[in-house]
């Protein structure tokens, strides 16, 4: 499932398969215009991280945008992103092997 919407996020709000995403009613794009949630919403929430060699890698979450539940509500979050099956993980597990790697493949 393709998410073209992308949220920044703090990924210190993970609670299992739940993402505090907002405090408010809206949130930043990765183009940082401000977007008003809603329920339902296919998203595809990010935060800036790095690898162990200080490369660029992207930690990520795909789902569907929600109302906190109560236990979450309570401590101010009014939006939450429910993650998919997929889970959170980074952009560099999407990449594929490289070319140049000559391991043999197990029989």
């Amino acid at each position: 499932m393709t998410k073209n919407l992308k949220l920044k996020a703090d990924f210190n709000g993970l609670f299992g398969d739940v993402l505090c995403l907002s405090h408010a009613d809206s949130c930043l794009d990765s183009n940082d215009a401000m977007i008003q949630l809603q329920e339902g919403m296919l998203v595809r929430a990010y935060e800036d991280d790095i690898d162990d060699d200080g490369n660029p890698d992207e930690l990520f979450a795909e789902g569907t945008v929600e109302r906190s539940p109560d236990w979450l509500a309570c401590l101010g979050s009014k939006w939450i992103l429910k993650i998919d099956e997929n889970g959170v993980r980074h952009e560099s597990d999407q990449r594929s092997p490289s070319l140049n790697d000559k391991s043999e493949p197990d029989i």
